[in-house]
């Protein structure tokens, strides 16, 4: 299984930060890998369930998600399948800093193939994968911020 951990710090209250992930609607303006999102706008609780269009390494990939964590104001995690058996673990924590607010996200993710797939994502998928991750954080930085100047 891989992980990726990433953290940033944006200039924008947790509850303003939280509210944001939680409401989907406006996911596909700052998360890079969305194309589409199909389901409910907003999360309420554990056990929502929406479907998403995401592009991993170029390749459009249908994926279920199912919330199994849900703690206004601080943390969202999610249970991810996708094709060929693919799966992923993600959360995202926000708390209070001396900017506003920080979030980290931690995902686990296996590909499917075995052995395989475990080669082709330590030579190609999974530094794609992390860039992906410091570009959503930074797109959603910038989405926050900017919106906190309007």
């Amino acid at each position: 299984m891989a992980r990726i951990e990433r953290s940033i710090e944006i200039d924008a209250p947790p509850e303003r930060v939280f509210e944001t992930l939680a409401h989907w609607e406006g996911l596909t303006r700052w998360s890079t890998i969305t194309d589409s999102h199909r389901g409910p706008e907003t999360c309420t609780r554990v056990g929502d369930e929406f479907e998403q269009t995401i592009r991993v390494a170029g390749i459009g990939l249908e994926t279920q998600w199912k919330v199994t964590r849900y703690e206004p104001p601080s943390t969202i995690a999610y249970r991810v399948t996708g094709p060929g058996d693919s799966h992923m673990l993600m959360s995202q924590t926000v708390t209070p800093a001396a900017s506003g607010s920080r979030l980290e996200l931690d995902i686990d993710y296996d590909l499917p193939g075995g052995v395989l797939g475990d080669v082709v994502d330590r030579l190609y998928v999974e530094r794609r994968n992390e860039r992906e991750a410091d570009h959503t954080l930074q797109n959603l930085k910038d989405y926050l911020e900017d919106r906190a100047g309007a």
